[in-house]
């Protein structure tokens, strides 16, 4: 059937835009075309792109690893005018699902972060999920979800983008207790510049609410939550893999990049800490990145530990849960594709460093006493 309909297509328009004279020719034509294999012809078949305002799925949409492709149309002057004024901006959606179908439809968003929003010329958003028309069981009272982009336009910023979606995969790897993040190439067409065309990196990070039910928890939104009914296991591998990744801009205790849950039994065995926004990790190493002046260290990838203060024992439980997570998490960052050799080399080597440390019992355990809270 493909052969077919390549051949009368290509015949009838020569007919119709040739004369009797070149009626010869287009015989002598179609005779070739009839020799060549149907595979060629599959080569050069027009498929048809379904468009849909609505996908109802009940796929897992942070289970899949392969990227999502996202077209966002809008002004982006004016997001970049109104980012602090914290209201939503109209945009168009586009969903490219696969080959042949694709969701369309108006949309919303809004700039979101502190510092990103202030230093970036593409600030990370929150994007209104009640007007995107992807409909699915696990997300259906999921009002919004959170994107982060690449700051600027350029390949240092795209690989951060990149960086920082490896650490909240490296995390997990070693908790449970994670924000799960999808990967996305988009591409935005800006109508303040005559529908300009950039692509950038991107990734949406599991709402709360989505994980919370993963769970079986609550999400615990009270400011005077007692770092007393935080479970201490937690916290220890929590801040452990901060130190394994260089990260020093959170605090368990002040809430800083930080969401709580509270898992079955919480009343009595504890609430879960739950960690986000990586960027100023010494594995990302942002040129923007520097550690706090109340810190003694010149650079984030320096490590300091901020976790609390416990007995050598409850360090080193920590310590050799992350080891026996090693190969893993190697695996994942050398299988990663979208990053080059010599970048997933720095990340490796900078890792192997910590693991470095960590057959140093004593020592790191020594020196963690030493910065503990």
């Amino acid at each position: 059937m493909g052969k077919t309909f390549a051949v009368r297509v290509f015949f009838l328009n020569l007919g119709m835009t040739g004369s009797p004279h070149n009626l010869p020719l287009s015989l002598l034509i179609l005779c070739v075309f009839c020799s060549v294999p149907d595979s060629l012809f599959s080569q050069i078949e027009v498929e048809h792109v379904r468009q849909v305002d609505t996908i109802e799925t009940s796929l897992d949409l942070f289970g899949d690893t392969s990227p999502m492709h996202i077209t966002l149309t809008l002004d982006l002057k004016q997001y970049q005018r109104e980012k602090f004024k914290g209201e939503y901006l109209p945009v168009h959606f586009l969903y490219q699902l696969n080959d042949t179908l694709q969701l369309e439809k108006e949309g919303r968003m809004k700039a979101r972060g502190k510092f990103r929003r202030s230093h970036c010329s593409l600030a990370p958003f929150w994007l209104d999920l009640r007007k995107t028309g992807l409909q699915n069981e696990e997300m259906q009272d999921i009002d919004r979800i959170k994107i982060v982009t690449h700051c600027k336009n350029s390949l240092a910023h795209e690989d951060y983008v990149l960086k920082e979606y490896l650490c909240y995969k490296i995390y997990n790897i070693i908790s449970p207790v994670s924000f799960r993040v999808r990967l996305i190439r988009m591409t935005y067409v800006d109508t303040g510049r005559d529908n300009k065309v950039t692509e950038g990196w991107a990734f949406m990070i599991e709402p709360e609410q989505m994980l919370a039910q993963r769970m079986d928890a609550v999400v615990v939104k009270r400011d005077d939550l007692s770092t007393r009914l935080l479970r201490p296991w937690e916290i220890d591998i929590l801040a452990m893999f901060q130190f394994m990744i260089g990260n020093v801009d959170y605090s368990v205790f002040g809430r800083q990049n930080m969401k709580f849950l509270g898992l079955p039994g919480y009343g009595t065995a504890g609430y879960s800490p739950v960690p986000y926004d990586f960027d100023y990790s010494g594995l990302v190493d942002a040129y923007y990145a520097v550690p706090s002046e109340n810190l003694p260290i010149k650079s984030v990838r320096e490590r300091y530990y901020l976790g609390p203060c416990r007995e050598g024992q409850a360090y080193q439980a920590a310590v050799e849960h992350i080891n026996r997570c090693s190969d893993e998490i190697f695996q994942l960052v050398q299988d990663f594709e979208f990053l080059d050799q010599k970048d997933k080399k720095r990340i490796i080597d900078y890792l192997e460093q910590y693991f470095e440390l960590s057959e140093h019992k004593k020592s790191l355990i020594f020196s963690m006493q030493r910065s503990c809270i």
